[in-house]
Protein backbone atom coordinates (compact mmCIF):
# COMPACT_ATOMS: atom_id res chain seq x y z
CA UNK A 1 0.00 0.00 0.00
CA UNK A 2 1.92 3.50 -1.47
CA UNK A 3 1.25 5.74 1.03
CA UNK A 4 0.79 9.79 -0.16
CA UNK A 5 3.74 12.26 1.08
CA UNK A 6 0.65 14.44 2.24
CA UNK A 7 -0.48 12.03 4.68
CA UNK A 8 3.17 11.10 5.73
CA UNK A 9 3.85 14.77 6.37
CA UNK A 10 0.55 15.30 8.23
CA UNK A 11 1.23 11.93 10.44
CA UNK A 12 4.38 13.30 11.33
CA UNK A 13 3.70 17.08 12.57
CA UNK A 14 0.87 15.21 14.67
CA UNK A 15 3.07 13.05 16.21
CA UNK A 16 5.60 15.67 16.67
CA UNK A 17 2.55 17.60 18.63
CA UNK A 18 1.68 14.92 20.40
CA UNK A 19 5.24 14.24 21.79
CA UNK A 20 5.73 18.21 22.37
CA UNK A 21 2.14 18.24 24.64
CA UNK A 22 2.93 15.24 26.41
CA UNK A 23 6.47 15.96 27.37
CA UNK A 24 4.53 19.49 28.14
CA UNK A 25 2.47 17.65 30.81
CA UNK A 26 4.96 15.40 31.90
CA UNK A 27 7.42 18.67 33.53
CA UNK A 28 4.25 20.48 34.27
CA UNK A 29 2.81 17.77 36.80
CA UNK A 30 6.13 16.90 37.62
CA UNK A 31 7.22 20.69 38.80
CA UNK A 32 3.09 20.57 40.27
CA UNK A 33 4.20 17.72 42.32
CA UNK A 34 7.47 18.75 43.58
CA UNK A 35 5.61 22.02 44.52
CA UNK A 36 3.27 19.82 46.84
CA UNK A 37 6.46 17.46 48.28
CA UNK A 38 7.82 21.15 49.25
CA UNK A 39 5.28 22.11 50.62
CA UNK A 40 4.25 19.81 52.50
CA UNK A 41 8.23 19.08 54.04
CA UNK A 42 7.75 22.69 54.51
CA UNK A 43 5.02 22.91 56.74
CA UNK A 44 5.63 19.31 58.59
CA UNK A 45 8.65 20.79 59.76
CA UNK A 46 7.20 24.41 61.17
CA UNK A 47 4.90 22.33 62.89
CA UNK A 48 6.97 20.01 64.53
CA UNK A 49 9.87 22.46 65.19
CA UNK A 50 6.75 24.63 66.74
CA UNK A 51 5.42 21.45 68.44
CA UNK A 52 8.67 20.30 69.71
CA UNK A 53 9.68 23.66 71.43
CA UNK A 54 5.87 23.70 73.21
CA UNK A 55 6.29 20.31 74.34
CA UNK A 56 10.13 20.81 75.61
CA UNK A 57 9.19 24.42 77.02
CA UNK A 58 5.99 22.76 78.54
CA UNK A 59 7.62 19.94 80.20
CA UNK A 60 10.61 21.28 81.73
CA UNK A 61 8.08 24.03 83.09
CA UNK A 62 5.97 21.78 84.75
CA UNK A 63 9.04 19.26 85.98
CA UNK A 64 10.08 22.09 89.06
CA UNK A 65 6.74 22.68 90.69
CA UNK A 66 6.31 18.87 90.17
CA UNK A 67 9.20 17.65 92.34
CA UNK A 68 7.73 19.77 95.15
CA UNK A 69 4.36 18.12 94.86
CA UNK A 70 6.00 14.64 94.68
CA UNK A 71 8.09 15.30 97.49
CA UNK A 72 4.99 16.04 99.55
CA UNK A 73 2.44 13.18 98.06
CA UNK A 74 0.55 15.90 96.81
CA UNK A 75 -1.67 14.12 94.30
CA UNK A 76 -4.81 16.84 93.83
CA UNK A 77 -1.38 19.49 93.45
CA UNK A 78 -0.29 17.51 90.60
CA UNK A 79 -3.54 16.64 89.22
CA UNK A 80 -3.83 20.49 88.81
CA UNK A 81 -0.82 21.10 87.46
CA UNK A 82 -1.24 18.87 84.37
CA UNK A 83 -5.09 19.45 83.92
CA UNK A 84 -4.37 22.63 82.51
CA UNK A 85 -2.45 21.37 79.92
CA UNK A 86 -5.22 19.15 78.30
CA UNK A 87 -8.02 21.83 78.84
CA UNK A 88 -6.17 24.92 77.72
CA UNK A 89 -4.95 22.78 74.71
CA UNK A 90 -8.61 21.66 73.83
CA UNK A 91 -9.88 25.56 73.63
CA UNK A 92 -7.36 26.76 70.67
CA UNK A 93 -7.90 25.52 67.37
CA UNK A 94 -4.11 23.88 66.44
CA UNK A 95 -2.89 21.68 64.26
CA UNK A 96 -1.56 19.79 67.45
CA UNK A 97 -3.47 19.29 70.83
CA UNK A 98 -2.41 17.56 74.46
CA UNK A 99 -4.55 14.81 74.67
CA UNK A 100 -2.66 13.32 77.52
CA UNK A 101 -0.30 14.27 80.86
CA UNK A 102 0.85 11.73 83.19
CA UNK A 103 3.52 11.91 85.91
CA UNK A 104 5.29 8.24 86.43
CA UNK A 105 6.85 7.49 89.94
CA UNK A 106 10.07 5.34 89.60
CA UNK A 107 8.55 2.58 92.06
CA UNK A 108 6.80 1.38 89.18
CA UNK A 109 3.26 3.37 90.32
CA UNK A 110 1.11 5.81 88.19
CA UNK A 111 0.21 8.96 90.02
CA UNK A 112 -1.30 11.05 88.58
CA UNK A 113 -2.89 10.88 84.55
CA UNK A 114 -4.63 13.29 83.11
CA UNK A 115 -6.56 12.89 79.30
CA UNK A 116 -8.26 15.34 77.21
CA UNK A 117 -12.25 15.57 77.91
CA UNK A 118 -12.97 13.84 74.65
CA UNK A 119 -11.32 10.52 75.10
CA UNK A 120 -12.82 8.03 77.65
CA UNK A 121 -9.89 5.32 77.84
CA UNK A 122 -5.95 5.25 76.74
CA UNK A 123 -4.04 2.23 76.59
CA UNK A 124 -0.32 2.39 76.37
CA UNK A 125 0.03 -1.62 75.52
CA UNK A 126 2.89 -2.72 78.07
CA UNK A 127 3.49 0.33 79.64
CA UNK A 128 0.45 1.46 81.46
CA UNK A 129 -3.56 1.78 81.29
CA UNK A 130 -5.57 4.66 83.02
CA UNK A 131 -9.10 6.22 82.13
CA UNK A 132 -10.70 9.43 83.63
CA UNK A 133 -13.75 7.71 85.74
CA UNK A 134 -10.95 6.73 87.96
CA UNK A 135 -9.70 8.74 90.94
CA UNK A 136 -5.77 10.16 90.48
CA UNK A 137 -4.82 8.82 93.69
CA UNK A 138 -5.78 5.22 92.34
CA UNK A 139 -2.28 3.89 91.11
CA UNK A 140 -1.90 0.89 88.33
CA UNK A 141 0.79 -1.25 88.18
CA UNK A 142 3.58 -0.07 85.63
CA UNK A 143 5.92 -2.46 83.45
CA UNK A 144 9.36 -2.77 84.67
CA UNK A 145 10.29 -2.38 80.69
CA UNK A 146 8.54 1.23 80.35
CA UNK A 147 10.82 2.51 83.71
CA UNK A 148 13.88 1.02 81.87
CA UNK A 149 13.25 3.02 78.81
CA UNK A 150 13.78 6.23 80.79
CA UNK A 151 15.76 5.60 83.40
CA UNK A 152 18.48 3.94 80.73
CA UNK A 153 18.03 7.56 78.77
CA UNK A 154 21.02 9.91 78.52
CA UNK A 155 19.40 13.38 77.55
CA UNK A 156 15.91 14.52 78.31
CA UNK A 157 13.67 15.47 77.20
CA UNK A 158 12.91 12.65 75.10
CA UNK A 159 11.35 13.05 71.82
CA UNK A 160 8.86 9.92 70.51
CA UNK A 161 6.45 9.67 67.35
CA UNK A 162 4.08 6.90 68.78
CA UNK A 163 0.39 5.35 68.19
CA UNK A 164 -1.63 5.19 71.24
CA UNK A 165 -5.21 3.58 71.21
CA UNK A 166 -7.89 5.68 72.42
CA UNK A 167 -11.80 5.10 72.94
CA UNK A 168 -13.54 8.08 72.99
CA UNK A 169 -17.13 8.73 75.05
CA UNK A 170 -19.01 7.17 72.48
CA UNK A 171 -17.07 4.12 73.21
CA UNK A 172 -15.25 4.15 69.52
CA UNK A 173 -11.65 3.04 69.62
CA UNK A 174 -9.40 4.88 67.12
CA UNK A 175 -5.04 4.31 67.28
CA UNK A 176 -4.15 8.33 67.10
CA UNK A 177 -0.80 9.49 66.14
CA UNK A 178 1.33 10.70 69.33
CA UNK A 179 3.90 13.15 69.28
CA UNK A 180 4.96 12.19 72.89
CA UNK A 181 7.56 14.14 75.41
CA UNK A 182 9.39 13.05 78.09
CA UNK A 183 11.43 14.90 81.19
CA UNK A 184 12.78 13.78 84.58
CA UNK A 185 11.50 15.41 87.94
CA UNK A 186 14.22 15.79 89.61
CA UNK A 187 14.71 17.32 92.89
CA UNK A 188 16.79 20.26 93.71
CA UNK A 189 20.73 19.32 94.34
CA UNK A 190 23.68 20.96 94.49
CA UNK A 191 25.61 18.73 92.16
CA UNK A 192 22.79 18.92 90.16
CA UNK A 193 23.03 14.73 89.89
CA UNK A 194 20.60 13.28 92.05
CA UNK A 195 18.35 10.63 91.07
CA UNK A 196 14.95 11.47 88.94
CA UNK A 197 11.48 11.27 91.53
CA UNK A 198 10.04 10.21 88.31
CA UNK A 199 8.54 11.35 84.81
CA UNK A 200 6.65 13.83 82.99
CA UNK A 201 5.26 12.32 80.09
CA UNK A 202 2.82 15.09 77.49
CA UNK A 203 1.42 13.44 74.38
CA UNK A 204 0.46 15.67 71.48
CA UNK A 205 -1.77 14.81 68.60
CA UNK A 206 -0.38 15.23 64.99
CA UNK A 207 -3.89 14.50 63.93
CA UNK A 208 -4.50 18.17 62.82
CA UNK A 209 -0.60 17.61 61.56
CA UNK A 210 -1.97 14.72 59.02
CA UNK A 211 -4.91 16.57 58.19
CA UNK A 212 -3.17 19.62 56.82
CA UNK A 213 -0.93 17.68 55.02
CA UNK A 214 -3.67 15.26 53.36
CA UNK A 215 -5.46 19.00 52.08
CA UNK A 216 -2.23 19.71 50.85
CA UNK A 217 -1.97 17.18 49.04
CA UNK A 218 -5.64 16.63 47.75
CA UNK A 219 -4.82 20.28 46.67
CA UNK A 220 -1.57 18.93 44.85
CA UNK A 221 -3.78 16.12 43.31
CA UNK A 222 -6.52 19.04 42.05
CA UNK A 223 -3.86 20.97 40.62
CA UNK A 224 -2.39 17.76 38.65
CA UNK A 225 -5.09 16.73 37.54
CA UNK A 226 -6.04 20.48 35.74
CA UNK A 227 -2.77 20.36 34.56
CA UNK A 228 -3.80 17.14 32.82
CA UNK A 229 -6.88 18.59 31.64
CA UNK A 230 -5.17 21.90 30.13
CA UNK A 231 -2.70 19.63 28.47
CA UNK A 232 -5.30 17.71 27.13
CA UNK A 233 -6.82 20.83 25.87
CA UNK A 234 -3.59 22.09 24.65
CA UNK A 235 -3.53 18.70 22.80
CA UNK A 236 -6.09 18.86 21.22
CA UNK A 237 -6.02 22.22 19.80
CA UNK A 238 -2.35 21.98 18.92
CA UNK A 239 -3.40 19.23 17.13
CA UNK A 240 -6.37 20.57 14.63
CA UNK A 241 -3.97 23.50 14.73
CA UNK A 242 -1.39 21.21 13.41
CA UNK A 243 -3.79 19.38 11.02
CA UNK A 244 -4.77 22.22 9.41
CA UNK A 245 -1.25 23.73 9.15
CA UNK A 246 0.38 20.63 7.88
CA UNK A 247 -2.59 20.00 5.35
CA UNK A 248 -2.35 23.35 3.71
CA UNK A 249 1.25 22.80 3.39
CA UNK A 250 1.67 19.26 2.58
CA UNK A 251 -1.13 20.55 -0.41
CA UNK A 252 0.99 23.38 -1.41
CA UNK A 253 4.16 21.27 -1.37
CA UNK A 254 2.60 18.26 -3.17
CA UNK A 255 0.79 20.24 -5.71
CA UNK A 256 4.02 21.16 -7.24
CA UNK A 257 5.58 17.89 -6.50
CA UNK A 258 2.58 15.81 -8.60
CA UNK A 259 3.07 18.31 -11.19
CA UNK A 260 7.04 17.28 -11.72
CA UNK A 261 5.96 13.56 -11.85
CA UNK A 262 3.38 14.27 -14.00
CA UNK A 263 6.08 15.83 -16.20
CA UNK A 264 8.80 13.25 -15.54
CA UNK A 265 6.61 10.66 -16.81
CA UNK A 266 5.37 12.13 -19.62
CA UNK A 267 9.59 12.29 -20.20
CA UNK A 268 9.65 8.63 -19.60
CA UNK A 269 7.05 7.89 -21.95
CA UNK A 270 8.94 9.46 -25.10
CA UNK A 271 7.67 13.17 -24.72
CA UNK A 272 10.68 15.22 -24.84
CA UNK A 273 9.18 18.30 -25.26
CA UNK A 274 7.77 18.33 -21.81
CA UNK A 275 8.86 21.18 -19.30
CA UNK A 276 7.89 21.92 -15.53
CA UNK A 277 5.80 24.52 -14.80
CA UNK A 278 6.52 24.75 -11.24
CA UNK A 279 6.87 28.34 -9.66
CA UNK A 280 7.99 29.30 -6.12
CA UNK A 281 10.57 30.48 -4.48
CA UNK A 282 11.50 27.21 -2.28
CA UNK A 283 13.35 24.01 -2.77
CA UNK A 284 10.58 22.41 -5.18
CA UNK A 285 10.79 25.54 -7.26
CA UNK A 286 15.09 24.87 -7.69
CA UNK A 287 13.72 21.06 -8.55
CA UNK A 288 11.23 22.54 -10.85
CA UNK A 289 14.20 24.21 -12.90
CA UNK A 290 16.85 21.74 -12.32
CA UNK A 291 14.35 19.59 -13.99
CA UNK A 292 13.97 21.98 -16.89
CA UNK A 293 17.74 22.06 -17.16
CA UNK A 294 18.36 17.93 -17.25
CA UNK A 295 14.86 17.38 -19.77
CA UNK A 296 16.87 19.66 -22.06
CA UNK A 297 20.32 18.11 -21.64
CA UNK A 298 18.17 14.61 -22.10
CA UNK A 299 16.96 16.24 -24.72
CA UNK A 300 20.49 16.83 -26.40
CA UNK A 301 21.90 13.64 -24.89
CA UNK A 302 19.35 11.72 -26.97
CA UNK A 303 20.15 13.71 -30.21
CA UNK A 304 23.82 13.38 -29.39
CA UNK A 305 23.13 9.15 -28.47
CA UNK A 306 21.33 9.50 -32.26
CA UNK A 307 23.88 10.77 -34.14
CA UNK A 308 26.96 8.39 -32.03
CA UNK A 309 25.04 5.37 -32.58
CA UNK A 310 24.80 6.16 -36.24
CA UNK A 311 28.71 7.34 -36.35
CA UNK A 312 29.76 3.81 -34.75
CA UNK A 313 27.34 2.21 -37.04
CA UNK A 314 29.70 3.69 -40.06
CA UNK A 315 32.65 3.38 -37.96
CA UNK A 316 32.03 -0.15 -37.55
CA UNK A 317 31.04 -0.03 -41.53
CA UNK A 318 34.79 1.54 -42.07
CA UNK A 319 36.54 -1.01 -39.85
CA UNK A 320 34.85 -4.23 -41.66
CA UNK A 321 36.27 -2.36 -45.07
CA UNK A 322 39.30 -1.75 -43.42
CA UNK A 323 39.53 -5.46 -42.55
CA UNK A 324 39.02 -6.80 -45.82
CA UNK A 325 41.85 -4.29 -47.02
CA UNK A 326 44.69 -6.52 -44.32
CA UNK A 327 45.23 -10.02 -44.71
CA UNK A 328 43.68 -12.18 -41.92
CA UNK A 329 45.80 -12.39 -39.06
CA UNK A 330 47.33 -15.42 -38.56
CA UNK A 331 50.02 -17.92 -40.38
CA UNK A 332 49.83 -17.80 -44.07
CA UNK A 333 52.23 -18.61 -46.99
CA UNK A 334 53.93 -16.82 -49.85
CA UNK A 335 56.14 -18.72 -51.88
CA UNK A 336 59.19 -19.95 -49.85
CA UNK A 337 58.24 -17.78 -47.18
CA UNK A 338 56.14 -18.20 -43.88
CA UNK A 339 54.27 -16.00 -42.39
CA UNK A 340 52.23 -15.21 -39.20
CA UNK A 341 50.54 -11.37 -39.13
CA UNK A 342 48.89 -9.45 -36.54
CA UNK A 343 46.95 -5.90 -35.84
CA UNK A 344 45.36 -4.79 -33.10
CA UNK A 345 43.95 -1.54 -33.16
CA UNK A 346 43.77 1.13 -30.67
CA UNK A 347 40.23 2.27 -31.26
CA UNK A 348 37.59 1.23 -33.92
CA UNK A 349 39.38 1.55 -36.76
CA UNK A 350 43.66 1.88 -36.98
CA UNK A 351 46.38 3.65 -38.82
CA UNK A 352 48.84 0.84 -39.47
CA UNK A 353 48.64 -1.25 -42.67
CA UNK A 354 50.82 -4.33 -43.40
CA UNK A 355 50.19 -6.94 -46.28
CA UNK A 356 52.17 -9.31 -48.48
CA UNK A 357 52.52 -10.12 -52.33
CA UNK A 358 54.14 -12.43 -54.57
CA UNK A 359 55.34 -10.69 -57.59
CA UNK A 360 55.36 -11.71 -61.20
CA UNK A 361 59.42 -12.67 -61.03
CA UNK A 362 58.69 -15.56 -57.98
CA UNK A 363 59.68 -12.64 -55.24
CA UNK A 364 58.00 -11.86 -52.11
CA UNK A 365 57.50 -8.37 -51.23
CA UNK A 366 56.36 -7.60 -47.34
CA UNK A 367 55.28 -4.03 -46.41
CA UNK A 368 54.14 -2.23 -43.03
CA UNK A 369 52.94 0.95 -42.68
CA UNK A 370 51.45 3.30 -39.49
CA UNK A 371 49.96 6.49 -39.98
CA UNK A 372 50.38 9.06 -37.42
CA UNK A 373 47.46 8.93 -34.47
CA UNK A 374 45.18 6.17 -34.87
CA UNK A 375 41.36 6.16 -35.47
CA UNK A 376 39.39 7.56 -38.82
CA UNK A 377 41.84 9.94 -40.35
CA UNK A 378 44.42 7.49 -39.97
CA UNK A 379 42.24 4.49 -41.41
CA UNK A 380 41.52 6.70 -44.64
CA UNK A 381 45.42 7.32 -45.13
CA UNK A 382 45.56 3.76 -44.44
CA UNK A 383 43.24 2.70 -47.25
CA UNK A 384 44.82 5.28 -49.85
CA UNK A 385 48.14 3.75 -49.02
CA UNK A 386 46.64 0.27 -49.66
CA UNK A 387 44.23 1.23 -52.74
CA UNK A 388 47.90 2.83 -54.75
CA UNK A 389 49.84 0.11 -53.61
CA UNK A 390 47.22 -2.50 -54.88
CA UNK A 391 47.07 -0.05 -58.45
CA UNK A 392 50.64 -0.30 -58.57
CA UNK A 393 50.88 -3.88 -58.12
CA UNK A 394 48.03 -4.34 -60.58
CA UNK A 395 49.96 -2.11 -62.67
CA UNK A 396 52.77 -3.84 -62.76
CA UNK A 397 51.90 -7.31 -62.39
CA UNK A 398 53.60 -8.96 -65.49
CA UNK A 399 57.05 -6.74 -65.14
CA UNK A 400 59.74 -6.47 -62.72
CA UNK A 401 58.95 -4.33 -59.71
CA UNK A 402 61.38 -1.23 -58.66
CA UNK A 403 60.75 -1.13 -55.49
CA UNK A 404 62.40 2.64 -54.65
CA UNK A 405 59.86 3.78 -57.34
CA UNK A 406 56.97 1.90 -55.63
CA UNK A 407 57.43 3.90 -52.16
CA UNK A 408 58.16 7.72 -54.28
CA UNK A 409 54.49 7.06 -56.09
CA UNK A 410 53.10 5.81 -52.95
CA UNK A 411 54.55 9.14 -51.17
CA UNK A 412 53.06 11.04 -53.55
CA UNK A 413 49.96 9.75 -53.47
CA UNK A 414 49.89 10.49 -49.59
CA UNK A 415 50.71 13.94 -50.51
CA UNK A 416 48.23 14.45 -52.63
CA UNK A 417 45.53 13.07 -50.04
CA UNK A 418 46.91 14.14 -46.56
CA UNK A 419 47.68 17.58 -47.59
CA UNK A 420 51.13 17.33 -45.71
CA UNK A 421 48.97 17.36 -42.79
CA UNK A 422 48.58 13.52 -42.08
CA UNK A 423 52.11 11.76 -42.32
CA UNK A 424 53.17 7.78 -42.76
CA UNK A 425 55.80 5.70 -42.01
CA UNK A 426 56.21 2.86 -44.98
CA UNK A 427 58.53 -0.62 -45.16
CA UNK A 428 58.99 -2.58 -48.00
CA UNK A 429 61.38 -6.35 -47.89
CA UNK A 430 61.29 -7.56 -51.15
CA UNK A 431 63.13 -11.21 -50.59
CA UNK A 432 64.72 -13.00 -53.71
CA UNK A 433 62.47 -15.88 -55.29
CA UNK A 434 66.03 -18.11 -54.03
CA UNK A 435 65.35 -16.15 -50.92
CA UNK A 436 69.07 -15.87 -50.76
CA UNK A 437 69.00 -11.73 -50.11
CA UNK A 438 66.07 -8.93 -49.32
CA UNK A 439 65.95 -5.51 -50.80
CA UNK A 440 64.23 -2.83 -48.08
CA UNK A 441 63.07 0.71 -49.16
CA UNK A 442 62.29 2.35 -46.00
CA UNK A 443 60.42 5.52 -45.01
CA UNK A 444 60.67 6.43 -42.08
CA UNK A 445 59.93 3.13 -40.68
CA UNK A 446 60.94 0.93 -37.12
CA UNK A 447 64.34 -1.22 -38.54
CA UNK A 448 63.25 -4.58 -39.77
CA UNK A 449 64.78 -7.02 -37.10
CA UNK A 450 66.60 -10.32 -37.93
CA UNK A 451 67.21 -12.86 -35.78
CA UNK A 452 69.78 -15.42 -36.92
CA UNK A 453 70.71 -18.06 -34.64
CA UNK A 454 71.73 -16.22 -31.11
CA UNK A 455 72.16 -12.93 -32.36
CA UNK A 456 69.39 -10.31 -33.17
CA UNK A 457 70.24 -7.01 -35.25
CA UNK A 458 68.92 -4.33 -36.93
CA UNK A 459 68.46 -3.55 -40.67
CA UNK A 460 69.29 -0.26 -40.90
CA UNK A 461 67.87 1.20 -43.82
CA UNK A 462 66.46 5.01 -43.93
CA UNK A 463 64.44 7.17 -45.54
CA UNK A 464 62.00 10.23 -45.74
CA UNK A 465 58.08 9.35 -44.10
CA UNK A 466 55.36 9.30 -47.00
CA UNK A 467 53.18 12.84 -47.38
CA UNK A 468 55.78 14.87 -46.08
CA UNK A 469 57.92 15.83 -49.22
CA UNK A 470 56.77 15.14 -52.49
CA UNK A 471 59.82 15.07 -54.36
CA UNK A 472 61.44 12.79 -52.16
CA UNK A 473 63.52 10.14 -53.44
CA UNK A 474 64.18 6.75 -51.74
CA UNK A 475 67.44 4.04 -52.16
CA UNK A 476 67.12 0.63 -51.62
CA UNK A 477 69.68 -1.85 -49.22
CA UNK A 478 70.26 -5.43 -50.11
CA UNK A 479 70.97 -7.45 -47.52
CA UNK A 480 72.04 -11.35 -47.60
CA UNK A 481 69.42 -14.33 -46.17
CA UNK A 482 70.44 -17.32 -44.72
CA UNK A 483 67.31 -20.40 -44.45
CA UNK A 484 66.29 -20.13 -41.23
CA UNK A 485 66.58 -16.13 -40.36
CA UNK A 486 63.48 -14.88 -38.74
CA UNK A 487 62.17 -11.28 -39.80
CA UNK A 488 60.25 -9.06 -37.37
CA UNK A 489 58.46 -6.44 -39.28
CA UNK A 490 56.49 -3.96 -36.60
CA UNK A 491 55.11 -0.53 -35.95
CA UNK A 492 56.04 1.86 -32.00
CA UNK A 493 53.10 0.36 -31.02
CA UNK A 494 54.55 -2.46 -28.98
CA UNK A 495 57.76 -0.82 -28.44
CA UNK A 496 56.41 2.52 -27.04
CA UNK A 497 53.73 1.04 -25.35
CA UNK A 498 53.66 1.68 -21.06
CA UNK A 499 53.50 -0.60 -18.40
CA UNK A 500 50.94 0.71 -15.29
CA UNK A 501 54.77 1.91 -13.79
CA UNK A 502 54.98 4.33 -16.71
CA UNK A 503 57.81 1.44 -17.92
CA UNK A 504 57.80 1.25 -22.21
CA UNK A 505 58.40 -1.80 -23.68
CA UNK A 506 61.13 -0.56 -25.53
CA UNK A 507 63.69 -2.31 -28.87
CA UNK A 508 66.27 -3.52 -26.25
CA UNK A 509 63.62 -5.94 -24.63
CA UNK A 510 61.68 -6.76 -27.81
CA UNK A 511 65.54 -7.93 -29.07
CA UNK A 512 65.91 -9.56 -25.95
CA UNK A 513 62.86 -12.03 -26.43
CA UNK A 514 63.93 -12.63 -30.17
CA UNK A 515 66.76 -13.83 -29.52
CA UNK A 516 66.73 -17.75 -30.63
CA UNK A 517 63.38 -17.53 -32.15
CA UNK A 518 65.31 -18.55 -35.20
CA UNK A 519 64.79 -21.67 -33.81
CA UNK A 520 61.20 -21.47 -33.86
CA UNK A 521 58.37 -21.50 -36.30
CA UNK A 522 56.45 -18.13 -37.25
CA UNK A 523 53.47 -19.26 -35.11
CA UNK A 524 55.52 -20.36 -31.91
CA UNK A 525 57.58 -17.32 -31.97
CA UNK A 526 53.99 -14.86 -32.61
CA UNK A 527 52.75 -16.46 -29.41
CA UNK A 528 56.03 -16.22 -27.40
CA UNK A 529 56.44 -12.49 -27.84
CA UNK A 530 52.96 -12.00 -27.00
CA UNK A 531 53.41 -13.79 -24.34
CA UNK A 532 56.12 -11.55 -23.29
CA UNK A 533 53.95 -8.33 -24.49
CA UNK A 534 50.65 -8.83 -22.33
CA UNK A 535 53.15 -9.62 -19.02
CA UNK A 536 54.53 -6.71 -19.74
CA UNK A 537 51.46 -4.69 -19.74
CA UNK A 538 49.49 -5.91 -17.05
CA UNK A 539 45.97 -4.61 -19.19
CA UNK A 540 47.32 -1.33 -19.16
CA UNK A 541 45.32 0.80 -21.71
CA UNK A 542 46.57 0.52 -25.05
CA UNK A 543 47.16 4.60 -26.24
CA UNK A 544 48.72 3.56 -30.62
CA UNK A 545 48.16 0.53 -32.65
CA UNK A 546 50.24 -2.63 -32.85
CA UNK A 547 50.75 -4.56 -35.80
CA UNK A 548 53.57 -7.42 -36.38
CA UNK A 549 54.50 -9.67 -38.64
CA UNK A 550 56.77 -12.43 -39.06
CA UNK A 551 58.83 -13.96 -42.11
CA UNK A 552 60.41 -17.54 -42.00
CA UNK A 553 63.29 -18.27 -44.45
CA UNK A 554 62.94 -21.86 -44.83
Amino acid sequence: MRIGISIKWTLSAVFIVILVVVVYAFFMISDTQKGVDRETERIRRIQYEALDQLGAQTTRTLSLPASSLMFDTDLEGLRGLLAPIVEDDKTREKSHSAVYATIIAPEGRVWVAVMSPEYDRLTMADTLFFDRHRESQVTEQVSTAFLETYENAPDFPITEEVVRSLVTRDGEKIDLAIRQYTVAIKPKSDDGHASPQGYLIVGYSIAGLTKEIEIIQQQGDQQKQEALERSLYLALLAVILGLLIAGIQSFLVTRNIKKLTKAANQIASGDLTVRSSVRSRDEIGQLGEQFNVMANRVQALLVETEQKAMLEKELDIARSIQTTLLPSDGYAECGGIALNGYFQPASTCGGDFWNFAKLADGSVLLTIGDVTGHGVPAAMITAVAKSSLDTILHIHHNQPLNIPALMEELNVAVCQTAKRTIFMTFLAVCISPDSRHAEIVNAGHNFPLLARQEDVKALVVRGERLGDNPNAKYQSVKTELQPGDLLLLYTDGITEYLNPLGAEYGEKRLRKVLSGFDRLDVNSAMQMLWSDFSAFCDNAPQMDDITLMFAKIR
